[in-house]
């Protein structure tokens, strides 16, 4: 069998960790290069880790004296790691709430038409006639309308609230909308597989608006289809994966955005490209009041509205609605003033029945970094969005990791899977609480290919991970979907790289992969939803 094609020009950043694309870790004590690791239990390359000692004592040479101020690089309230919650380097005592801010990764421009990598012939393919030749990577059920695999539901009534909201909108119940919040690592920054949900969802149950997105594309690889988004690209950001603000306060997406000068902006608009997304009844901004906030301009259709002041008593995430006659629209979202304005993202909704889904991808993420939050800020913003059914989607960064996961206090864990297990938990309790009233859904990573034959092409890490997702998900009664299994089990990423359904990063699937892998679990969903309105009649 042939080895995947060296990275296409549009596979080129994903801006994951180092480690997501890492070999499992096996504890070995060489690398696979033949050099030794510093310890069995710390599976570093010696001549990595001396390298980066020196790499290290480099940067913080320049903040051993004053004189050698203008060598350093690192923002205030950033730590080396990109933490921020080290001690600070200096004497000066550190101003309370100082940001830790990293740069865009550049403008954000409009990605409407990566949709089309959703219907594109995969990329082995010649034409439809050799794709319908082909032999594609995809279960049959799928060619038949069926889901591969069902839902793993513990409880047979985790879906239930929302299977009744769905039935609602479909029996276009007025005001009713069913809101989907879809949490994930870099497989969901990218709007493949949640993009199919979404148009599938409104296909069949009516287009509600698209939901919520980010201010801009705070990571490489960041989009969002079926909506028209733009920014500039000096606003300095804080992420949940770091760098970190000290107040722990990032907004429904993770992340906050800062500017401190006029004119920096960003808008979101309806769609103009495909049949989805083309209306919004109202532009909801989710931004951070606070002592001294700026104020901005709100510019609906090109048109000035009004301004709006950020500035207020103390730190309090707010929102600021704008209605519009149900239609196509565009809001844009300007500073005005030199003062610190903090924005977090904007949601786009509809007064008709139907579906939104805000697919909030944090790349580079595991699924503990959502308690990197302040848990008051994150329980008031998850339920302010109202969702009725919450999704987790991590997996693939943890895989990368091997079993060095980390313990609460964030030291390299002497029960890694226990520890895993532990803050997974506490995660989908904090969303419980947040949101008592919505189903709950975890989804398993994707099959992750590896060169390596005689284990299958497979990593098996990731069904490692799987199992013990799945034992904490049956523990809380979530719905759990198996997003390897439904692929072919392990070792089939190694199939979908071949017919252009993966990345050759092994990890990612491109859009006609990700178009496959929405529909699997839209089916799956519905599967489920049609013997629930069985039972209700």
């Amino acid at each position: 069998m042939t080895s995947p094609s060296e990275p296409r020009p549009d596979e080129s950043a994903f801006g994951e960790l180092v480690s997501t694309v890492a070999k499992d870790d096996r504890a070995e004590t060489r690398a696979e290069d033949g050099s030794k690791l510093v310890h069995p239990k710390f599976p570093v390359a010696r001549k990595v880790a001396v390298a980066g000692g020196l790499l290290g004592a480099l940067l913080l040479l320049p903040y051993a004296h004053q004189d050698l101020t203008r060598f350093r690089v690192l923002t205030p309230g950033v730590s080396i790691l990109g933490g921020g919650e080290d001690e600070p380097q200096s004497n000066v005592p550190a101003p309370v709430d100082t940001v830790g801010e990293a740069a865009l990764p550049g403008p954000t421009d409009d990605q409407q038409a990566r949709a089309a990598e959703l219907d594109a012939v995969p990329n082995e393919s010649k034409g439809p006639i050799a794709q319908a030749n082909q032999k594609l990577p995809i279960p049959p059920a799928l060619a038949e309308g069926k889901p591969p695999i069902p839902i793993d539901d513990y409880t047979g009534h985790a879906l239930d609230r929302f299977y009744d909201k769905l039935l609602a909108v479909e029996q276009k119940q007025p005001g009713q909308i069913a809101r989907i919040v879809y949490y994930g690592d870099s497989i969901v920054a990218s709007d493949f597989i949640t993009g199919k949900l979404r148009r599938l969802y409104q296909t069949r149950f009516g287009d509600a608006g698209h939901g919520y997105a980010l201010v801009a594309n705070a990571f490489p690889g960041w989009f969002h289809i079926d909506v028209s988004r733009k920014s500039s690209d000096q606003w300095k950001t804080s992420r949940c994966i770091g760098p970190y603000a000290e107040d722990g306060l990032y907004g429904l997406g993770c992340v906050s955005f800062v500017a401190r000068r006029p004119d920096e902006w960003f808008s979101m608009g309806t769609a103009d490209k495909d049949e989805w997304g083309r209306s919004v009844s109202r532009f909801e901004l989710e931004y951070l009041e606070q002592p001294g906030g700026g104020e901005v301009a709100l510019i609906l259709d090109e048109q000035k509205q009004g301004t709006l002041s950020t500035d207020g008593p103390e730190k309090k995430v707010k929102w600021h609605t704008v209605t519009v006659p149900d239609g196509p629209h565009k809001l844009e979202v300007r500073t005005t003033t030199d003062k610190e304005t903090r924005l977090f993202g904007m949601r786009m909704e509809r007064d008709v029945p139907g579906v939104t889904l805000s697919a909030l991808g944090i790349t580079g993420a595991r699924g503990r970094f959502l308690d990197k939050q302040d848990d008051t800020h994150w329980a008031e913003v998850l339920g302010g969005a109202k969702p009725d059914l919450v999704v987790l989607a991590f997996g693939t960064n943890e895989v990368g990791d091997g079993r060095m996961a980390f313990d609460e206090k964030g030291q390299l864990s002497k029960d890694p899977m226990g520890d895993y297990e532990r803050s997974l938990d506490a995660v989908m309790a904090q969303v419980e609480k947040a949101c008592p009233n919505a189903s709950y859904m975890l989804v398993g990573p994707p099959d992750m290919a590896s060169k390596n034959e005689n284990e299958g092409h497979a990593k098996p890490m990731v069904g490692i991970y799987i199992s013990h997702q799945m034992t904490v998900a049956k523990k809380r009664g979530w719905a759990y979907w198996n997003q390897q299994k439904a692929m072919g089990g392990p070792g089939s990423m190694w199939s979908w790289v071949q017919a252009g359904m993966g990345n050759s990063d092994m990890i990612h699937p491109t859009g006609s992969g990700g178009n496959a892998l929405g529909q699997m679990q839209y089916l799956a969903v519905m599967d489920g939803y049609e013997k629930h309105k069985a039972e209700k009649r």
